[in-house]
């Protein structure tokens, strides 16, 4: 809550995302970290080094199982995990 309530400057707006009040969201998560270290940290996003692995997002009442790990078919299901 502390970097995206440095990175919008509107407590209204991250409470309501978080579901909490302004005041909270302002007493407990205001000036601890700086607008450009929110902007950073915002901004991380997957490399393009190919080690991205694909998991099948499970279907409705179904478990995520980690042996189901491959490329999946329906891109707009996909979950991206990075390796380590």
């Amino acid at each position: 809550m502390s970097s995206r309530l440095a990175d919008f400057q509107a407590a209204a707006r991250v409470a309501l995302e978080a579901g909490n009040s302004p005041q909270i969201i302002f007493q407990h998560y205001r000036e601890l970290v700086r607008p450009r270290d929110a902007k950073s940290w915002f901004s991380v996003a997957p490399g393009t080094d190919g080690k991205i692995v694909y998991l099948e997002a499970p279907k409705d009442g179904e478990c995520a199982s980690p042996a189901k790990a491959e490329t999946a078919a329906e891109p707009s299901r996909a979950v991206a995990v990075a390796a380590v």
